[in-house]
C-alpha cells in the first residue's frame, strides 16, 4: 500500500506480492541443486531465513521489476529499501525475483501438465479495495476449503493468492485454485471445478471484491450480474446493443447480453 502512494516515477514498473502458499509452491518446484555453487546458495538462503524473524510458514515474497533511467531506477530501489528496513523485510536477490516471474509464465503449462495427473487448476481475478483486501483473501480461501470438504473431495485444495497490480485505491488479486480429481468421474470434472470457482466468486462479491478486474464477465460469470448491476442498468445495456446491432451480428451471448434473442 505504501508503494502505491509513491510519487509518479518512483513506483516500480511491476510489483507482485506472493502469499505464503505461492512461496512454498515455488520452493517445492525448484530444481535440485546441480552444482556446489547452487548448493551453497540454497544453504545461505535457508540460513538467512532461520536467523531472521521470518517463518517459512508465514513469509510472503514481493517480486519487483524496475524500469526507467539510471537515476529513476536508483530512486525506486532506494525507496523500496527504506520500506524493507521499516517492515523487517530482507532482499533475496535477483534470482529469486526472476524465479517469481518465471512462475507466472509457467502457470498455464503447469495447469495443462497437472491434468495428466488428474489435478484440476485455474486462476480467477478481482479488484479489491484496500479496505476490503484482507477479508477478501481470508474469507475466499476459507470458503473454498469448506466447499471442498463439503463435497468430500480427495486431499486438500491448493488456494493461493497474489497481488499483481497496484492502484491508489486497491489492487488486482489473482487467486489460483487446484485440487485432485482422483476418484471423480471425468465427466464431472468441469462441473465440480465450476462449483468451487463459483463459490469463491460469490464470496469475493460478498466481501467487497469486483466481478472482474480485466478478464471480463463472459458466460461463466453472467449469473452474478444481478448482484453488481440493477435490472435497469442491464436493460439499458441491452437496449444500446440492440440499437447498434439490430441484426445481432455480435451475438456471442456474453455478459449482459445473455438474454438477448438470437436467430
Amino acid at each position: 500500500k505504501d508503494i502505491s502512494h509513491f510519487e509518479s516515477g518512483s513506483i516500480p514498473a511491476s510489483c507482485r506480492l506472493l502469499d505464503n502458499e505461492h512461496f512454498k509452491m515455488g520452493q517445492a518446484l525448484k530444481a535440485e541443486c546441480s552444482s556446489l555453487y547452487d548448493q551453497v546458495k540454497e544453504n545461505l538462503f535457508a540460513l538467512v531465513l532461520s536467523t531472521s524473524s521470518l517463518s517459512t510458514e508465514s513469509v510472503v515474497c514481493l517480486a519487483i521489476g524496475y524500469e526507467g533511467t539510471k537515476s529513476e531506477v536508483a530512486r525506486q530501489k532506494r525507496l523500496i529499501c527504506e520500506l524493507a528496513r521499516r517492515y523487517g523485510a530482507i532482499s533475496l536477490g535477483t534470482e529469486v525475483g526472476k524465479g517469481s516471474y518465471q512462475m507466472t509464465f509457467m502457470i498455464a503449462y503447469l495447469r495443462d501438465f497437472a491434468l495428466s495427473f488428474e489435478v484440476l487448476g485455474e486462476s480467477f481475478e478481482t479488484f479489491a479495495p484496500w479496505s476490503k483486501l484482507s477479508d477478501i483473501i481470508v474469507f475466499t480461501k476459507d470458503r473454498v476449503e469448506k466447499e471442498h470438504r463439503r463435497r468430500s473431495l480427495p486431499g486438500r485444495p491448493f488456494i493461493g493468492c497474489r497481488v499483481t497490480q497496484l492502484y491508489s485505491d486497491g489492487v488486482c488479486l489473482y487467486f489460483y485454485l487446484c485440487f485432485s480429481a482422483k476418484g471423480i468421474e471425468r465427466r464431472a470434472w468441469e462441473a465440480t471445478f465450476s462449483e468451487l470457482e463459483s463459490a469463491a466468486r460469490s464470496e469475493i462479491l460478498r466481501r467487497g471484491g469486483s466481478l472482474s478486474h480485466h478478464h471480463g464477465v463472459g458466460k461463466l460469470r453472467q449469473k452474478f450480474l444481478p448482484r453488481v448491476h440493477s435490472e435497469a442498468a442491464i436493460n439499458a445495456i441491452q437496449r444500446v446493443k440492440g440499437a447498434l446491432d439490430a441484426d445481432n451480428i455480435f451475438g456471442a451471448q456474453n455478459g449482459s447480453f445473455a438474454s438477448t434473442d438470437t436467430d
